[in-house]
């Protein structure tokens, strides 16, 4: 494992299309990587995230940042309290470790 914060990018394995900017450690959680990214970047995959779970026009899945926690919530139809992801400091600053250690995570190869 690497002991400090490295660039990479990122996708989800259900959207291999749509890459996100992020900070890796070298963490993995069942062989998914585990990324760190910067507030404005955590904002994409917020808005992204009703996007790529859209099913027969469903609306169930979304997410939203709440100021007043620093956490980001994302809302499905399966659990009726929503995951958050509050910041982590690292040696980069303020990151949200969005989907760490729970989502299918893929950084990509160089």
């Amino acid at each position: 494992m690497k002991s400090t914060m490295e660039k990479a990018e990122f996708y989800l394995d259900a959207d291999p299309e749509t890459t996100f900017s992020g900070y890796t450690k070298g963490d993995t959680w069942n062989g998914w990587a585990c990324p760190y990214f910067e507030k404005e970047v955590a904002e994409q995959i917020a808005e992204h995230h009703g996007e790529i779970h859209r099913y027969e026009n469903e609306e169930e899945y979304w997410a939203e940042y709440d100021p007043d926690e620093d956490v980001f919530k994302f809302y499905d139809d399966q659990d009726e309290e929503p995951r958050t992801f509050g910041p982590v400091e690292t040696e980069k600053g303020k990151l949200y470790a969005i989907g760490a250690f729970c989502w299918t995570w893929v950084e990509v190869e160089d």
